[in-house]
């Protein structure tokens, strides 16, 4: 195996990784509840995840998503329902608010500051236009999540085309969005969904998402 298609591998799994934890941190719908039933999200995350030095110390939250959800004998609707609800307490309905979803929130105390215009700015370096590939606003932890996965993967195209000049961008925009704005604000909101949900999947998804961006820092 080359050096090039080791790096397109770690790079494949990075971008797996952070598109999970977008499908993670978005609203749950039946698709999320149906990755999860059939095992395809534990699976798809455990091989994943296994990209980062020290990915055994996270197996035993992926096996605990794994045996909640997969072959439950709870309906797909009860599934559902209870993520709803917790989604919704932790993230909306809770007064005093339990956890906030937006970066700009955790850096200047509301919504809509500095920090949304500022990642904002990097979709649009990135060549992509918020209003046409995101429902959420800019600085939404899923949108974040989604746009490391969309680098990753414009890296990838880089680095197989062999355009250095792109490859360097992608990796200079993952810095960019790790080092100033998730590396902070997102391990600080995964660690309070570990503490607050009640629901298996978002009490190990946030222990998943504090390891991963605790470690995603390094290449």
């Amino acid at each position: 195996m080359t050096a090039d298609n080791k790096i397109i591998l770690d790079l494949e799994a990075r971008a797996t990784v952070f598109s999970l934890l977008a499908q993670a941190f978005n609203y749950p719908d039946r698709e999320l509840i149906a990755s999860l039933r059939k095992g395809e999200f534990p699976a798809a995350l455990r091989s994943a995840v296994g990209c980062f030095q020290n990915a055994a110390s996270v197996s035993k939250e992926v096996a605990a998503i794994e045996k909640e959800y997969v072959a439950s004998a709870r309906t797909d609707d009860a599934v559902l329902l209870d993520l709803e609800k917790d989604y919704t307490n932790m993230f909306f309905s809770s007064k005093p608010r339990l956890v906030y979803l937006f970066e700009s929130v955790y850096n200047e105390g509301k919504l809509l500051q500095d920090s949304t215009f500022q990642i904002a700015r990097l979709y649009y370096d990135a060549g992509l236009r918020p209003a046409e590939h995101f429902k959420l606003p800019p600085d939404h932890i899923a949108v974040e999540f989604e746009f490391m996965s969309y680098l990753y993967f414009n890296e990838i195209k880089a680095i197989e085309t062999n355009n250095l000049k792109n490859a360097d961008f992608a990796r200079k925009l993952q810095d960019d969005v790790m080092n100033n704005h998730l590396a902070s604000f997102g391990r600080t909101l995964a660690e309070k969904v570990a503490l607050h949900g009640k629901t298996v999947f978002y009490k190990e998804i946030g222990k998943i998402t504090a390891f991963v961006l605790a470690k995603a820092q390094s290449r």
